[in-house]
């Protein structure tokens, strides 16, 4: 359809390296990271794709870049990424744990013109300082009111686990005191560090509580209150069933953007240990038309045990880490079968 509107995006990973060590961290290993001139050329080859889709495809395609780390602000050439980015063409924002924004950083985050930024708390001072160290949680809160107060947009992420599940309310309540444009919430995956973490993960019926749990608050709150989680479109839906084959939303792994780790490598979602190739030496073209990774996780006959047969597939498909993570701790390397926290199977 001429000038159907699609957003992309590509979650680009500038560095491992962290001011904090925390214990459900999906990231595990050290890698190298790129040069600048590698960033600034995978950048390029990005636009020039994006490009030929608008015109292959006549598509009307906005572009977004998610740079996050391990903590990308501890990179020097950080706004000069971030400048050569926006000189691209790309809206761009920061995922960042908050703890290193002070007055200065937020006004030149304000100037290189940061769509929003995000920003981590894994609950109430007592809950998140436990999983991020002493002080982690006062620091990150200073960072986010020096980012209100140049008036950028400023979400807080939250990753809901079993332990911080009861905190919510609370969590919201602090964000709307910040001046924060809103609260997200997503599920743990049980990857990297986060495997110590598996008696932690949300049961079937916790999430069911939780999609209630959040309706309310999202009709009650004076800031944004939304989930990053596949699921939750369903809950949202109140019974409509979609009225398409064609993937409208959910699992964005592989369908409307991918993951750019810090030496290069190409995966559906940085949760997703499945590498598909390299951006420095392969082309991402090719890679996004080619990959088999990639179309598989695009066609419903893929899936299997129940996700391929359900009625929501179209804005739904589960959460692919997670259903891998839980596969590969059965010893199983199977991302397309069912989301195993699904209280709809």
């Amino acid at each position: 359809m001429k000038g159907t509107p699609f957003d992309f995006f590509v979650q680009f990973h500038l560095t491992e390296r962290c001011n904090l060590s925390c214990r459900h961290c999906y990231q595990s290993a050290s890698v190298s990271e790129m040069k600048y001139e590698e960033i600034c050329g995978a950048i390029t080859e990005l636009k020039q794709t994006i490009a030929g889709w608008a015109i292959d495809y006549d598509v009307d395609i906005s572009p977004s870049l998610h740079f996050t780390g391990g903590e990308p602000l501890l990179r020097q050439d950080l706004f000069e990424v971030l400048g050569f980015a926006r000189g691209c063409g790309f809206s761009i924002s920061l995922m960042s744990n908050g703890t290193l924004i002070d007055k200065a950083m937020a006004r030149r985050l304000r100037e290189v013109q940061v769509a929003d930024v995000q920003i981590s708390l894994d609950g109430l001072e007592g809950t998140h300082d436990s999983l991020r160290g002493q002080g982690a949680y006062r620091r990150t809160l200073e960072g986010i009111r020096k980012l209100v107060a140049e008036e950028i947009e400023t979400n807080i992420n939250l990753t809901v686990t079993r332990r911080n599940m009861a905190q919510i309310e609370g969590l919201i309540d602090v964000a709307e005191k910040l001046g924060a444009s809103g609260i997200a919430f997503s599920r743990l995956v049980p990857s990297g560090k986060g495997k110590a973490l598996m008696n932690e993960v949300l049961t079937r019926e916790d999430i069911a509580r939780l999609y209630d749990e959040l309706r309310r608050y999202k009709n009650g709150s004076k800031i944004a209150v939304t989930s990053r989680d596949p699921l939750a479109t369903i809950a949202e839906m109140d019974g409509h069933i979609p009225q398409t084959e064609v993937p409208m939303g959910g699992c964005a792994a592989g369908v409307f953007g991918v993951t750019i780790t810090t030496d290069g490598t190409i995966m559906p979602c940085r949760r997703m240990d499945l590498p598909i190739g390299n951006i420095k030496q392969d082309s991402f073209r090719e890679l996004w038309i080619d990959s088999p990774v990639l179309e598989s996780l695009r066609t419903r006959e893929e899936y299997h045990n129940g996700c391929e047969s359900c009625s929501y597939w179209p804005v739904c498909r589960g959460c692919r880490a997670i259903a891998l993570a839980f596969a590969r701790a059965e010893g199983r390397e199977d991302y397309l079968g069912p989301d195993p926290q699904c209280p709809y199977l």
